[in-house]
């Protein structure tokens, strides 16, 4: 029994250096170690104040960003709607244009056709009255060519005499036409 009582005091020996060892410390450093950790504190307070300034500052950053990019988005969404409505405003000026052309291409079809056809029996018709003309005249040469032939016959005029009446025949003739 007398070693278990040597061994209850040997931790009460052990304890005692270290409890002096504290004191001693305290003693020496006791006030160093307040102020060290009173600057750990300290330091620690600052550097949470400023990671929360930080973290607050790029949260305001992060939604003026957000905000930013959504306004942006929104100006694109509104440029791209402004140039469908263009688009489209302009596609509808281009199919009534079409609409348009179409019809006055019709129209002007229809009125050239009816041109060439009035000029068609204009140019009949102005034909036709030519011809009759040219037939009349040409029966009437035929019939003064006989009667003067008949004439130059009976009167038994030289050919030089027959040769002028043909060319002023001929002359008269061309100043007709003309």
């Amino acid at each position: 029994m007398s070693n278990n009582k040597n061994t209850k005091k040997e931790p009460q020996q052990n304890e005692a250096p270290v409890d002096e060892l504290d004191q001693l410390r305290q003693i020496v450093f006791g006030v160093a170690e307040q102020q060290l950790k009173k600057q750990i504190a300290l330091t620690r307070s600052d550097l949470e104040h400023a990671l929360n300034t930080q973290s607050i500052s790029f949260t305001h950053r992060l939604d003026k960003m957000q905000e930013n990019i959504n306004q942006r988005f929104s100006d694109i969404e509104q440029q791209i709607q402004h140039l469908d409505k263009t688009h489209d405003d302009n596609e509808l000026v281009i199919q009534k244009d079409l609409a348009n052309l179409a019809s006055e291409h019709e129209m002007f079809a229809t009125a050239t056709q009816q041109d060439f056809k009035t000029m068609e029996q204009s140019l009949d018709s102005g034909s036709q009255t030519l011809s009759r003309n040219f037939n009349e005249q040409l029966e009437q040469l035929k019939t003064h060519l006989e009667s003067v032939s008949k004439e130059l016959s009976s009167s038994k005029t030289d050919r030089k005499t027959l040769a002028k009446l043909l060319a002023t025949m001929a002359t008269n003739l061309e100043d007709d036409e003309l």
